[in-house]
This record gives structure tokens, sequence and C-alpha cells, in this order.
């Protein structure tokens, strides 16, 4: 009986290991991209060209893996084919992503696909060509998860608590969209997630071409199209439908001259600023990232930023100081240099910093949130030179406009994410918010306020961020005026030099494809005469 059980036992395990060197086989045939015959295998596996001819004739008996021509050369077969389709049938997002790649590789005269996770690789469980099917991109096509636009989407919004910080998924995150750097690659993608009922990414939609074609603002061009298709795939499956466009009602706010100064498409512009003299106004685009500048002559000057640029803010020296995700940094106007950026502790993986101001007395405040996250996660923080917080205000949701009062004891705030103007007394002498109210509700919905500008008289503007207008307000917050505006996302706004008119930024992030041919300025920044 013992001699028995031995041998079961060793019968059994000689079946296991036959099952894991054909398992072997068959990822050593995926990984391999293309046909390989039984001596690559043997040679991949350090295995005896005996053992893999037994291996591959059951597997291709099986109907695992297809053996043509002479020398025999060896590529998966249609049942492991099967068998994936099989699985990935159980996930909605095939049927929901097919339509919308059809849709893609027409729109756009390249290769759409959509992509789901496989370990620490991603895996094509759909595509649609533009013309002739193009192999390395079809069905079964793996590519890596890092460095890879659809992996950077993936990991963006897969939330980790130990995840430390990685400036292109926090770039990725904002936007809603990556593309991929291709460098020393035939092919780049420009990537959205798409996302389950739990509001998880299970996947992304990528279009994908040759390198020489799709340079950095040709895959730019290509995101809203992507965006698009992948927000209506999450849908479709029963996912949580992101990237919410605005409604196509307009303001019935009043008409004035608003005209654009700068055609430049910024994803996100915000935080206008005169400087110098003569001056010159800069801004940031958040997601481009950069700083810009433009000078008398109506000439656009860009400066490329290392990581999200959340918010840009004068210094009483002439300099500006320059907000990341989580780090700050000084940015010298004489020269366009960024000085070394200082770390800022206790801003966490998904949060980073959104519009920002100084007190009279030079101290720096600078709102922090997630904007992906709902409820009142946002903080206000107090930060020094040497990226120590020395104060805090919690209870936000997104801090995106400050300005202080004349007198310094008082502070406006925009929250967008609560939809709300509120006014807080202000210790100046300590530094320290005391108590607040709501000076103005904005209405429930998608349209919310975004920036705030004080003029000479007192009152408060801000921007309807989906909302196509500006808003005037005084002080105890009634509306005063509201003024009409070409472009449906305004985004950041202040005075110009004569402190009658409003110098008015705007986004195009997130704009669907028939957005933006309504509103083709969009990202431009505008002189608004009041």
């Amino acid at each position: 009986m013992i001699e028995l059980a031995e041998e079961t036992d060793e019968k059994l395990t000689g079946g296991a290991n036959a099952v894991r060197r054909s398992l072997a086989v068959l990822r050593a045939v995926a990984e391999a991209g293309s046909e390989v015959t039984v001596a690559d295998l043997a040679a991949r596996l350090d295995l005896k060209k005996p053992t893999v001819h037994r291996l591959v004739a059951a597997l291709v008996e099986e109907e695992f893996l297809q053996s043509e021509s002479s020398p025999q050369r060896l590529r998966l077969g249609p049942l492991f084919l099967e068998l994936a389709h099989s699985v990935w049938s159980r996930f909605d997002i095939r049927g929901a992503a097919a339509p919308e790649l059809a849709r893609l590789a027409q729109q756009t005269g390249f290769t759409a696909r959509l992509l789901t996770s496989a370990g620490d690789r991603l895996i094509c469980v759909e595509a649609a060509h533009a013309a002739e099917r193009v192999r390395e991109l079809d069905v079964g096509s793996m590519e890596p998860m890092r460095g890879s636009a659809a992996g950077l989407v993936v990991a963006a919004f897969s939330y980790n608590e130990v995840h430390d910080p990685n400036p292109e998924e926090t770039l990725a995150k904002a936007r809603y969209y990556a593309i991929d750097s291709g460098a020393g690659n035939r092919w780049r993608s420009v990537a959205a997630p798409v996302f389950d009922e739990r509001g998880e990414p299970c996947g992304a939609i990528a279009v994908t071409g040759p390198s020489h074609l799709l340079a950095d603002e040709r895959l730019h061009a290509l995101a809203p199209h992507v965006l698009e298709a992948a927000r209506k795939t999450s849908r479709a499956a029963g996912g949580y439908p992101f990237a919410i466009s605005p409604d196509e009602r307009r303001s019935d706010g009043r008409s004035a001259t608003v005209r654009p100064i700068s055609r430049h498409a910024n994803l996100i512009g915000d935080s206008p600023i005169w400087l110098g003299k003569p001056a010159v106004l800069y801004w940031i685009d958040i997601l481009a990232p950069e700083i810009l500048r433009l000078d008398a002559k109506g000439s656009v000057r860009k400066f490329a930023m290392p990581d999200v640029i959340g918010a840009l803010i004068p210094r009483a020296d002439g300099k500006l100081i320059a907000a990341f995700s989580n780090s700050i940094a000084t940015f010298d106007p004489e020269t366009n240099e960024l000085g070394n950026r200082v770390t800022v502790e206790g801003v966490n993986f998904g949060y980073r910093f959104n519009d920002g101001a100084t007190d009279r007395r030079g101290r720096l405040w600078l709102g922090c949130a997630d904007p992906s996250r709902p409820g009142a996660h946002g903080r206000l923080l107090q930060i020094g030179q040497d990226g120590q917080i020395a104060a805090e205000l919690s209870g936000l949701g997104l801090p995106n406009g400050i300005v202080w009062s004349d007198c310094g004891s008082r502070v406006y705030l925009i929250d967008s994410a609560m939809r709300q103007l509120r006014a807080y007394d202000y210790d100046e002498a300590r530094g320290q918010f005391g108590d607040f109210v709501v000076l103005h509700q904005f209405p429930a919905g998608n349209p919310r306020p975004a920036g705030l500008a004080m003029s000479p008289e007192g009152h408060l503007w801000t921007a309807i961020w989906d909302g196509w207008e500006l808003v005037e307000l005084d002080n105890s917050g009634a509306v005063l005026d509201r003024i009409a505006l070409p472009v449906p996302r305004p985004s950041g706004l202040r005075f110009a030099q004569n402190g009658r008119d409003l110098i008015v930024t705007s986004a195009s992030v997130r704009l669907s494809p028939a957005q933006l041919l309504k509103a083709p300025l969009s990202g431009s920044v505008f002189l608004c005469e009041l």
C-alpha cells in the first residue's frame, strides 16, 4: 500500500510538472510577440528539445497552439483565444467598446484598442483598425504597464495609500488621459481610462499609431476623441461616467466686449499675473504643464514645467512661486529658470496644489485637494520656504480663489466643490483663519465657481466653469452682474492694470469634439471690458 501511494504521488508530481511546463511554453509563445520555433523555446525555457517537442505536439493537438511552415513555427491557437474571450465576455466593456473603437479608428486614421490589466502588463482585448489589420496591435497583443499611455492612466486611478507620488501619473489623473514618450519605440499612444461600476479603472482605450506620425501635439489633439470613447464605454458597461461635459446652454448674462489676447489652446489656463515694467502677462497651463508669458507685442513664450503646476503667485521681490503636485519652487522672470523644488510633507498621492495667495505680510497659503474625490477633503496650507506646514485650514472641497481684503482682516475664498463664496475672519498678526460665513451658495448642478478677483471698488468677480460666464458679487454675496463668454470653461481671472477690465483664462480639457467645434476659442486668454 505504501509503495502504491508513493507511486501515485510520483505520477501526480510528474503531471503537475508537465502542466507547469506546458503553461511556460504558452507564456513564452505569447511573450515572443511573433512566431517562434521549438529551438527558440528550448533556449528560452532551458529545456531539452525533445521535451519541448512533446509539449508542443500536445498543445497543437488541443489547439492551444498553431504550427505552420517548415521549420515549424508556432503561435497561439484558436482555443487559447476562445478561452480568453470567454473570460473577457464576463465584462461588458468589450461589447460596449466595440462601436466606440470603430468610430475612433475611422475618425483618427489610426488603430483604436481596448486594453485590460494582466498582472504587470496590459493585453489588448478588442481592436479596430483604420485600414489593414496591424498584427502587432491586434487582439492578444501585450504591452508593459510601466511607460505605456494605457498603463499610466490605469495606474493613476488605482488608489494606493503607500504609492509615492509620480509626476506622470499625477498628470494623467489630472488630465484623465496620458500620452507615452515613444522614446525608441515604433508606436505611440494616447489613452483614457475605462471605469467599472465601482468607479475603479478596469482598462483603457487607446489610439495607437507610428511614432513618426504622432508627435505630442497630435496626440493631445486626439485626446478629446479618446476621452469621449472611454466615457461612453464606461457608461455603457455600467461604470462611472467620468468627465461629464458641460451643458449645451449658454449664459443669459449681458454681452460685453470680450476678445482673445492669446489664442494658445491651454488645457487649463489659470493664475494670470501682471509683472514688471512695462508689464507682461504670465499665466500657467496646469496640465501642459507650463508657465506662459505674453509680452506687449503679443508674442507668447512657453516654459515647460516638470510636474502639474497648480498655482503661480507673485512675491514682493518680483519673483514667482510655482506650486506643483506636492512641492514648491521659485521661478525667476529675469532668467526664466525654475529653482530647486522643495517637497511639502503631508501632501499625499492624488492630491495637488490648486490656487494660492500671500497675505499682506508675505505668508504663502496654498489650496490642496484631490479633485476626483468628493467631500470636504481639501485644505488650505500655510507653507514656509523650507516646505514646512506652519498652519492649516481644513474642511474644504476644492479651494479655487483666495483674496484678502485691503485691511487684511478678512479673506474671501471660492470653494469650487462646495460651490460657495466664503468670507473668513483672519488674524493677520498670527496668520490664522477664524470663523466664516457663506456669502453666496451657487446652484447645485454642473456649473461651479472657479477663481476670484477683487475690483478697486471691493466687488468680487468669479468665473463659472461649465457656465459660459463671469459673475460679479458685492462683499455681502449679492449678485450684481453677469457677463456671457464665448467659452464654457473660464478658469482664472485678474484685473488688468487699468483696474477696469478683466483678464480671463480658460480651459479646453475634457471638452468633446462637438463642443470644441461650438467653442473654438476654448483655452484662450481673454480681455473682458467691463
